[in-house]
């Protein structure tokens, strides 16, 4: 049996000027802010992000507590470092199909 659920993404897309190798540091900050909030193995566990720096973007899956406190860290630090019109973000709610299995 499949059920469907959705799945929470924050899609942070980033201007010409914004040095893609800073954002790369601010995310590793955001992760790091999680792992003192969550323990590194949850953080292993739970959190999925993605920089794709050819298409000046980052995904963060939000369907965790971890996903969640990374994708608000990571907001509120690249505003303090590039300011707030130096990137846009989205919230995108994506249908994930899963298998239900009944062992009986």
């Amino acid at each position: 049996m499949r059920k469907i659920k959705e799945k929470d993404q924050y899609i942070y897309f980033f201007r010409r000027h914004v040095d893609i190798d800073d954002v790369q540091d601010t995310l590793t900050l955001a992760v790091l802010g999680a792992q003192n909030l969550h323990g590194r193995a949850r953080v292993r566990l739970d959190g999925w992000w993605r920089l794709d720096r050819q298409r000046r973007r980052c995904v963060i899956d939000a369907s965790t507590s971890v996903g969640e406190n990374i994708a608000q860290l990571f907001a509120g630090y690249l505003a303090q470092e590039f300011g707030e019109r130096a990137f846009t973000v989205r919230r995108n709610r994506a249908p994930v199909a899963t298998e239900m299995h009944n062992d009986s």
